[in-house]
C-alpha cells in the first residue's frame, strides 16, 4: 500500500459476516474502556470458514488447527449455555451466502471427532427448529435426538 509505505497487508476476508451486529463489552484497563466486538457466534463461524481456507500461511497447518480449537471452544461454550438457536441463526446466514461457504464450513467440521460433529449436529438441528428452518434443508438430520435421560428418568 503506497500510502503506508509499501507496507504490505492481507485481507480479512469474510470480513463483512464477522463484523455485522457486533455486541457491547468492556475492555479490562483502568476503569474499563466500552467496545464493541464480534458476537460469539458470528466468530466462531469465521473461525470454521477461515481454518479451512488457510493456504498461503507459512504454517498453515497450526494456523488451521488454531482457528477450529477456538471456534470449537466457542461452540461448546454456546451449546453449554443453550445458545444452539443464536449459533443456527449465523449459522443459517453463511450456509446461504453459496457454495463457497457451504464447502469451507462442511470442511471444517469434517475435522473434528465424530462426538462433536454429532454435539454439533444437534444442537444445530434444535436451534433450527426452535427459529422455524428445516435441518433438511442445512444438511442435517430431521429432528434432533431427544435429550437422554439417567437410569432414574431424570436428564
Amino acid at each position: 500500500m503506497p500510502a503506508l509505505g509499501g507496507a504490505a497487508a492481507f485481507p480479512l476476508r469474510f470480513l463483512d459476516f464477522l463484523i455485522y451486529q457486533p455486541i457491547r463489552a468492556v475492555l479490562l484497563h483502568g476503569a474499563g474502556v466500552p467496545v464493541l466486538m464480534p458476537s460469539p457466534e458470528r466468530y466462531a463461524i469465521h473461525k470454521l470458514i477461515i481454518g479451512s481456507r488457510r493456504k498461503e500461511d507459512r504454517d498453515p497447518t497450526a494456523k488451521s488447527s488454531k482457528d477450529r480449537l477456538q471456534a470449537r471452544s466457542i461452540i461448546e461454550a454456546m451449546i453449554a449455555n443453550r445458545q444452539h438457536a443464536d449459533f443456527a441463526s449465523a449459522f443459517t446466514e453463511a450456509w446461504d451466502r453459496g457454495d463457497h461457504w457451504r464447502a469451507a464450513i462442511r470442511q471444517s467440521i469434517a475435522t473434528y471427532d465424530d462426538d462433536f460433529q454429532a454435539s454439533l449436529q444437534t444442537e444445530l438441528s434444535r436451534g433450527l427448529i426452535e427459529l422455524g428452518s428445516n435441518p433438511l434443508d442445512y444438511e442435517l438430520a430431521e429432528e434432533p435426538p431427544k435429550e437422554r435421560t439417567s437410569k432414574s428418568g431424570l436428564k
